[in-house]
């Protein structure tokens, strides 16, 4: 069975790597996640048979760096002295010091807000020393889709002395909700993330479909809990977040043509996207 976000546009493959080979290295462009971004946040679904959360945590992912026509990368930024930006006040005091917790350095370049996961309050941040070394690293594929990866903790606070850390995967393409580490293992385990059972396919989509041309989308992730975890362990989540970034498009496929060529075009501003 197939669950589909949205509709994916596969012709929007050659606007897409036109618009990125304009991109040079130099340049940096953002991502928002917000609130006001078109269509919202998103939602997180699970872990397990968990149906008590809330929109999908916001976020903004700055100083994305394109390598080449394909791939594009956002380098690892630690302060000590991280601002609170659109979130407001962090919910744990370490954070304030560009730390989980348990010391591991958060990337600054993607701002997180805590969230409730699961019925608990979480914090979750992209972190140094794992496999991506901290970075969100990202490639286009043939057909025009995006896929995500980076080492993803959440922090459930110094007084519960737990950081759940995993390597995550997102993508504008496909994904199938996994059966339970439980079940993968012979045994029997919760096989579902929320309302979506294992084996139902997701997909997501990339494109300009709010037609102010800019790319925009919604990615998915689907995957299970680490065991070690004490949140849900080995049971199946569900991410699906939506996404507006300041990266034009080739206005023949935008259906915004006037508008790209109008010599005072600009990018969203994080004012408009954060809704202030």
């Amino acid at each position: 069975m197939r669950c589909p976000i949205g509709r994916n546009v596969r012709p929007f493959a050659m606007a897409l790597f036109a618009s990125m080979m304009s991109a040079t290295p130099a340049g940096a462009y953002t991502l928002w996640s917000t609130s006001a971004t078109y269509l919202g946040t998103g939602e997180f679904h699970g872990p397990g048979a968990s149906e008590r959360n809330p929109p999908l945590f916001a976020t903004v992912i700055r100083n994305i760096m394109f390598l080449n026509a394909r791939d594009f990368v956002v380098p690892f930024a630690s302060s000590a002295t991280s601002q609170p930006g659109f979130c407001g006040s962090r919910s744990l005091p370490a954070h304030e010091r560009g730390r989980l917790s348990d010391g591991s350095r958060i990337n600054t370049n993607i701002e997180t807000c805590a969230t409730v996961i699961g019925g608990m309050r979480v914090f979750p941040a992209t972190i140094g020393g794992g496999l991506y070394m901290g970075e969100d690293m990202s490639a286009i594929s043939d057909d025009g889709n995006i896929t995500m990866a980076m080492d993803l903790a959440m922090d459930l606070g110094a007084a519960r002395h737990a950081v759940i850390k995993m390597q995550f995967y997102a993508t504008t393409g496909e994904v199938t909700v996994p059966l339970s580490s439980q079940t993968q293992a012979g045994g029997h385990g919760v096989d579902q993330a929320g309302i979506y059972q294992s084996g139902l396919r997701l997909r997501g989509r990339v494109g300009d479909f709010n037609h102010d041309g800019w790319i925009d989308g919604t990615l998915v992730a689907a995957g299970v809990m680490p065991l070690d975890s004490p949140l849900y362990p080995g049971q199946p989540y569900v991410m699906v977040r939506h996404f507006e970034t300041d990266i034009p498009v080739d206005g023949e496929w935008s259906s915004n043509v006037a508008a790209l060529r109008h010599s005072a075009i600009a990018a969203p501003s994080d004012e408009q996207h954060h809704g202030k």
